[in-house]
Order: C-alpha cells, then sequence, then structure tokens
C-alpha cells in the first residue's frame, strides 16, 4: 500500500520523500567527512609526491627517500604476481631487503617482534621480525619489469611496495607504501 500527503496541495509518495531525505543527509555527511579527512590526506598525498616512507622503531621516526633506497644498490627480485582470477606470473621487481634498509638507518631490528607496512589508501600488512629480516623474502622495491611503479593516482602501485618474494599468490604485500612500523 502506498501512502502518500498532500503539500501544497499535491499528493507526494512518501517513500520518495523518505529516500529524499536519506539521499541529502548522506551526501552531506559525505561531505562533511572529506572536509575534515582532506588534513590527513594532504601529508600522505605530499609523501608520495615527494617520494618518501616513513620508518618508526620504538618512539623515533625516520624519512626514507628514494636516493635512500638507491644508495642501497637495489637489484633484481623475481617474484611472482597473482592478479585476482589470473594465474600468478613472474615479475622481476628492482628493490632492497627491509633488512638493509633498517640497518642502514642504525636500528637493531632484534629488538622488535613484529612490523607493520601501512599504505596511503589505508591497506595494512603485518609479519613477524623474521619473516620481515629474511633477505631472500622481504623487499622494498622502486621499479616492476624496468619501469618505476608510479603513484596510485598515474595507475601506478608506488612509488614503493613492499613485496614477498615467498608470497606465492602476493596477497600480503603492500603497494602504495608510505609507513613501516617496527613493533
Amino acid at each position: 500500500m502506498t501512502r502518500s500527503v498532500k503539500l501544497a496541495g499535491v499528493s507526494v509518495n512518501l517513500n520518495v520523500i523518505v529516500v529524499a531525505s536519506v539521499t541529502i543527509a548522506l551526501t552531506a555527511a559525505v561531505v562533511v567527512l572529506a572536509l575534515l579527512n582532506r588534513e590527513y590526506i594532504a601529508p600522505k598525498k605530499e609523501a608520495q609526491d615527494a617520494g618518501v616512507f616513513f620508518l618508526h622503531a620504538g618512539d623515533k621516526e625516520y624519512t626514507v627517500t628514494m636516493d635512500d633506497i638507491e644508495a642501497l644498490s637495489p637489484f633484481d627480485i623475481d617474484a611472482n604476481y597473482k592478479k585476482s582470477g589470473q594465474a600468478p606470473e613472474t615479475k622481476t621487481y628492482r628493490g632492497v631487503s627491509l633488512k638493509a634498509t633498517v640497518e642502514s638507518l642504525g636500528i637493531d631490528p632484534s629488538a622488535f617482534q613484529s612490523v607493520s607496512f601501512a599504505a596511503v589508501d589505508g591497506y595494512t600488512s603485518a609479519l613477524t621480525i623474521d619473516e620481515a629480516m629474511d633477505d631472500g623474502n622481504c623487499y622494498i622495491v622502486v621499479s616492476m619489469d624496468g619501469k618505476p611503479l608510479g603513484t596510485k593516482e598515474d595507475g601506478g602501485s608506488g612509488p614503493f611496495m613492499m613485496i614477498l618474494a615467498h608470497d606465492q599468490f602476493s596477497q600480503r604485500w603492500c603497494k602504495f607504501l608510505l609507513e613501516i612500523k617496527l613493533q
């Protein structure tokens, strides 16, 4: 049964009024949340554009640049990359081990139990310290198949990405890497 009311002499369906009211309320909420979050999003975008990520170890924060990664002599790493619904492909990435990155900053990884990786888009991945410090497993990469990773806005997956060579389905990788936290 359709219920309607008369407004200014015009019969209006109550369902239309409810749907319109909910739509207006949701639109207002999205606008308010976008305005509140712009201050949080801007620094992430700036870091991505500047080609940096942040590494936290205890109460210290380090800023790692593309030059810092280049100074560690990146090398090629072959790893399986799998997209949903497709067979895995072997891709060649260029990067450095997380262990080399951490040690270049003078950090003793044995003081920590786990490592988490956070992306610009909010995705996170976590590893045990042993898994993360395995030279043959966890890498910070800057290119794939000879091409820079690019940013999310460019349709890329970087400028930095964490990959796990031993993860055959590439499910715990972290594209758009922004932060690494040793805990």
